[in-house]
């Protein structure tokens, strides 16, 4: 029987467009360019704020995702049409209240095999879609399992 054990410390910092952490309603109308914004590139994201408005007001709201293209991601947000997904985040909570943009930052991860093999994985390369994944869904289990009060999982899978 084999025997795996996984370490994972990480943080969320604000994405900042222009010295301003970016909020939804500002992204609305935001141009993003490189280099007026503190992350480009492939990232593991969360939208996250309290919503004022629609059945969850008063509630928290959290939506983790992951991508190879922040930029084009979040604009996929905006604009985009998938029903169950763009259209129904937008509609139902990014428009909702101050929801603002989050980048996952990794402090340190490893893997231990059978109490010995180690492996330490670079902290800053995010360009695999299979790691970015498995990231993803390891934070929305997080959130789901701290099950805090008014906190809606916006992205949850049930």
């Amino acid at each position: 029987m084999a025997n795996l054990r996984f370490e994972l410390e990480y943080d969320w910092e604000p994405f900042i467009l222009e010295g301003r952490h970016l909020t939804f309603k500002q992204h609305q109308t935001a141009r993003l360019y490189k280099s007026k914004c503190s992350h480009w590139g492939a990232a593991i994201y969360k939208w996250e704020g309290i919503l004022t408005e629609g059945p969850m007001a008063g509630n928290t709201g959290i939506l983790i995702g992951e991508t190879d293209d922040l930029r084009q991601r979040i604009k996929q947000y905006v604009g985009g049409t998938q029903k169950s997904g763009n259209v129904y985040w937008r509609d139902n909570f990014l428009t909702k209240g101050d929801i603002r943009l989050n980048i996952f930052r990794l402090k340190t991860t490893y893997f231990w095999i059978d109490g010995s093999a180690k492996l330490d994985l670079d902290l800053q390369d995010l360009s695999s879609g299979n790691r970015r994944v498995f990231y993803e869904q390891l934070l929305i289990m997080h959130e789901v399992i701290e099950d805090r009060p008014n906190t809606w999982i916006v992205n949850r899978k049930l």
